[in-house]
């Protein structure tokens, strides 16, 4: 047994990461730097409410969940420390560590309250994290991008979190991290057919969520081959069978109705909606970025229309209504439109210049506005706190699990406060109260040495990107300067020609003058 040599974080069940390293049973691995780990997890197995770890199974690699507190590196040891091939003690406050043991404990069942309220984070290194949920109807989720399948096996993010996990889950909010197939159809064909690597996904999963404490996974498979529809069915339903035995959430997303074999007909929603918990409708993408043709992202019959649809595949209670954070500004030259993604928190700048010039649209419940340009028009159909709050109105009405949107940092504070203060109704299991917890006030702490290393990147990224924008403005300046010189020098050479011409005129008609009276 190893005593901790430190009494600093008594209060916690974190390790510092040497000590860790010399008791843990597991294999591992360092970056260059010593800045980042990875363990090899043994693959388990179920026995009754046994999860027996086998040492002599293949391991699956899992980045070592650590933090950094007064510029010492700690492993959080908490939620499984079986998995991470130690045990602990704690006597008076005191960790003392142990080998591990050759079993770990099944999580508790747990069950949902709906209507949900979900943001994907796909980048969940930026911005700031939410402060409080978004909405206490029901249970708040969080999904940030952190896992792709892999030919080999899962790969994470470097970026995975115990911090961000941490965060979260003491504001109330259940994290479960989105996993891409890279939206690669060779690629998603080559592991759909190789059954072999299904386990090492399910079972690498696992081991994520026990270590991390993650209660749910987020599937977004896009762009498979139609062919492969019933592997891609049989592959969910493996992975949240796998999922489901330990008591691990699962959910998958899915496009709106279309005739595309890759983004559409390959889902088969109705047998999604028996192996996982919820299906995602993304409701947005009406007019897809590339279309050529301009129009709206998700306007409100669109949106209706297709939730309605798909209610007779998916029970309503395990239908999420995907809503967007985002629209686009469409360039429109002679009928030929390029979309420009924007963030639905720049709709406030255009309300202040273009107010006059704002319509409202009624049959698509949305602001629409068209400038003139030099070569056609720029076009916006708007997502703002209106169009917003009407589509999340279809949860209640329509009695739907929830709404999810794409995504965070996107919005800013006027939606999140409309969203925290819509009646989305009461799902299941249903209450008559809703607990709504009372604000936390935090006492100012300073800055540790890690957020300030973080926030000299964020300054360093906007500086970076400050700076791409002044070379584009000078460039663009450049190139307009360059067109105006070659104008006026071309007008200049046009007025030296025609002033040309005049005095050849004016001479060849003077020559005339002076022939005439010499005669």
């Amino acid at each position: 047994m190893s005593a901790l040599s430190t009494t600093a974080v008594q209060a916690e069940v974190l390790v510092p990461v040497d000590q860790f390293l010399a008791n843990t049973t597991r294999h591992y691995e360092a970056n260059q730097y010593k800045t980042s780990y990875t363990v090899y997890v043994p693959q388990t197995e179920l026995q009754g409410n046994a999860i027996v770890l086998n040492p002599a199974a293949v391991g699956e690699p899992v980045k070592l969940p650590t933090t950094s507190k007064n510029g010492i590196t700690y492993v959080d040891i908490e939620s499984d420390p079986a998995m991470l091939g130690v045990s602990y003690t704690k006597v008076n406050g005191q960790l003392t560590l142990g080998p591990a043991p050759q079993a770990s404990t099944v999580k508790a069942p747990y069950t949902m309250q709906t209507p949900l309220s979900w943001a994907f984070d796909p980048w969940p290194t930026q911005g700031t994290p939410y402060q409080a949920k978004l909405n206490s109807s029901g249970d708040n989720i969080i999904s940030p991008s952190w896992f792709k399948l892999h030919s080999l096996g899962l790969e994470a993010s470097p970026n995975v979190s115990i911090d961000y996990v941490n965060d979260y889950k003491s504001k109330g909010y259940h994290v479960w991290p989105l996993i891409t197939n890279r939206f690669d159809p060779g690629f998603t064909s080559g592991i759909l057919a190789d059954q072999s690597v299904w386990k090492k996904y399910a079972h690498n999963l696992v081991q994520y969520a026990y270590i991390y404490g993650f209660d749910g996974y987020n599937f977004d498979f896009e762009n498979i081959d139609y062919a492969d529809r019933d592997r891609l069915t049989a592959f969910v339903a493996y992975l949240s069978n796998h999922l489901h035995q330990y008591n691990i959430k699962t959910s998958i997303d899915v496009t709106g109705y279309s005739d595309s074999p890759e983004w559409s007909l390959v889902y088969n929603r109705s047998a999604f909606a028996n192996s996982v918990d919820y299906v995602v409708l993304m409701a947005y993408d009406e007019t897809w970025a590339k279309s050529t043709t301009a129009g709206p992202v998700a306007s409100y019959p669109w949106v209706r229309n297709h939730t309605e649809k798909m209610l007779s595949e998916v029970p309503s209670q395990k239908l999420v209504l995907g809503v967007p954070f985002y629209m686009r500004l469409w360039h429109d030259t002679n009928g030929y439109a390029k979309g420009e993604t924007l963030a639905m928190k720049n709709t406030g700048s255009y309300f202040a210049n273009y107010k006059d010039k704002m319509t409202w649209d009624d049959r698509l419940k949305l602001y629409y506005l068209s400038i003139p340009t030099g070569s056609g028009s720029d076009r916006i159909w708007f997502e703002d706190n209106t169009s917003l709050g009407l589509k999340l109105d279809l949860v209640k009405e329509l009695q739907l699990g929830g709404f999810a949107a794409w995504r965070k940092g996107f919005e800013d504070e006027s939606t999140i406060a409309m969203i925290q203060g819509k009646d989305l109704g009461r799902g299941i299991p249903k209450s008559d109260t809703v607990d709504v917890p009372e604000p936390v006030v935090e006492e100012t702490k300073p800055l540790t040495k890690l957020e300030q290393y973080k926030l000299r990147l964020e300054e360093k990224e906007k500086a970076k990107a400050a700076k791409a924008e002044a070379k584009r403005k000078a460039k663009e300046e450049k190139e307009l300067a360059k067109r105006k010189a070659k104008e006026e020098a071309e007008q200049a050479k046009a007025e030296k020609k025609r002033q040309a011409e005049e005095a050849k005129a004016e001479k060849k008609r003077l020559s005339k003058s002076v022939q005439v009276v010499k005669r």
